[in-house]
């Protein structure tokens, strides 16, 4: 049986995943802007280099540093037409834009749970709404078959906006017309 040694190559994974810098990139010297976005993120290796072929200026993070590792690999966080301190992002964008990817996990699963409670608490309200409705058309009209009727149907009194566009529809074809409900 032959002996497979499988070997890893933490710079050639990371150059397949990132991007090696070469002649078509220059990275700039470091501005204002780009010293407070390292002060404000706490991430040193952050830098802005000018890609020439293509004319746009990246933010980039330094994976592996050419001074420090021999190799120069970035990861590209984003790209703008115009040297990011000439428009400075807001705090807010940097925040955001910079926040640790267990940070953003979080984040995203905070939203879905908030959804989905928003949705169990609409469906409730909804059953709570019916169930109104039936009490009202029971003491209203006497009819407790046309109350049961509405206790038993899905009930849904959120408007999509197929709905609301439905809505829109009847009510601009009513306009000017007189409409009765009897003779």
């Amino acid at each position: 049986m032959k002996n497979i040694e499988i070997t890893f190559d933490a710079r050639a994974h990371a150059a397949g995943m990132g991007l090696v810098l070469g002649e078509d990139h220059e990275i700039l010297p470091d501005s204002e802007w780009i010293l407070w976005a390292r002060r404000f993120s706490g991430i040193d290796d952050l830098f802005v280099y000018h890609h020439k072929t293509e004319g746009t200026f990246v933010l980039s993070k330094w994976i592996y540093h050419p001074e420090r590792d021999g190799v120069g690999i970035v990861m590209e966080l984003e790209a703008f037409h115009a040297p990011p301190n000439w428009y400075p992002p807001t705090q807010e964008w940097v925040r955001n834009r910079l926040r640790p990817a267990q940070e953003m996990a979080e984040s995203m699963k905070k939203g879905i749970r908030d959804r989905a409670r928003a949705k169990r608490h609409m469906e409730r309200d909804n059953i709570e709404e019916k169930h109104r409705v039936a009490d009202w058309v029971g003491r209203t009209t006497g009819d407790d078959a046309a109350a049961q009727s509405i206790r038993s149907k899905k009930w849904d009194n959120n408007e999509s906006a197929e709905t609301l566009e439905f809505k829109k529809d009847l009510m601009n074809s009513a306009k000017g017309r007189i409409i009765t409900g009897g003779t």
